[in-house]
């Protein structure tokens, strides 16, 4: 019989981890930058074809600055005692110049990552709510988000979410 204080058995589900969901700043520069690194190491591994390896941050401070001054876009952060545990970032896309289109307000879900030593403590969940809302405060009518063909774990978060297919993208290599 096992002694419970001895036992090295972990809950599951794990609790949701102890966050705050704010807008990053400047300050976090270094932070995003090892979020945005373990996300494009996916989509690199995943999809070598498409994503290579390169020198410095993939995005610049000023690349993120601007993100961060601009009304129409953001990073959202979710803030724990030891670190960020993940990011949302968004952007408002210009509305369609297509007169047969329905006139829309759309905000893209640009990347979420979540660090790996925080998935399925409901992160995620939290920084999506927060981006909905911040979408909603916005006047949005939709949120967007593309999610590449073998990232089947972010469809079943995005659907579970309440995201729906709308365009299947293809392409052909010539």
């Amino acid at each position: 019989m096992l002694n419970p204080a001895e036992s090295t058995i972990e809950a599951w589900p794990p609790a949701a981890l102890d966050i705050r969901i704010r807008t990053a700043t400047l300050r976090d520069y270094e932070e995003l930058c090892a979020l945005f690194d373990s996300l494009d190491a996916v989509h690199r591994e995943a999809r070598p074809e498409l994503f290579q390896e390169f020198d410095g941050p993939a995005r610049s401070r000023d690349e993120v600055a601007r993100l961060l001054a601009d009304r129409e876009s953001t990073i959202l952060v979710a803030a724990a005692a030891d670190g960020l545990a993940g990011l949302a970032v968004l952007v408002t896309r210009p509305a369609s110049a297509f007169a047969g289109a329905v006139p829309r307000r759309v905000i893209e879900l640009d990347n979420l990552v979540v660090r790996e030593t925080s998935r399925g403590r409901r992160v995620g969940r939290r920084l999506l709510s927060a981006a909905v809302e911040w979408s909603r405060q916005r006047r949005a009518t939709h949120v967007e988000v593309a999610v590449h063909e073998f990232n089947t774990e972010a469809i079943r978060f995005y659907a579970a979410f309440g995201f729906a297919p709308s365009v299947k993208r293809m392409m052909l290599a010539v």
